[in-house]
């Protein structure tokens, strides 16, 4: 099964998709947000492009395990895909995944746009990567 991550944002959407059975995960363009309605036609174009049967969405809480400031706006989100998407949607804990990909992006790129860019979808990897390591 393929699985597509989500890593939610105001402006931006980052997507990875992967492979349950092969446990890898590579980062898909990111979208720049305009509303919900566009989102979703995206969503699914991205399902339908890549045969995808279940998708994980970043959930945002702080590292004490509170809910973070865009936590609200997240399970909306989520509520929203749920209402209008009919394969599996789960919420996986996101906690360092910016960080950690911000790490990983500015060993490989120096330029702040380019990396700015790229890390949001490269969140989403890292963000599928674990939730494979605790499959």
């Amino acid at each position: 099964m393929k699985i597509l991550a989500i890593d939610y944002g105001k402006k931006r959407l980052g997507f990875a998709v992967g492979s349950l059975l092969l446990k890898t995960a590579i980062p898909l363009n990111y979208l720049n947000r305009v509303d919900l309605k566009f989102d979703l036609l995206y969503i699914k174009d991205l399902m339908s492009n890549h045969d995808i049967g279940k998708i994980i969405i970043g959930f945002p809480l702080n590292m004490d395990g509170t809910k973070g400031k865009i936590t609200k706006e997240v399970e909306n989100f989520y509520r929203f895909l749920k209402k209008n998407i009919k394969i599996e949607i789960e919420m996986v804990d996101e906690r360092l995944t910016s960080f950690e990909a911000e790490e990983i992006l500015k060993d490989h790129i120096s330029d702040y746009k380019k990396r700015k860019n790229r890390l949001d979808s490269m969140s989403a990897v890292i963000m599928l990567n674990q939730y494979f390591s605790e499959q």
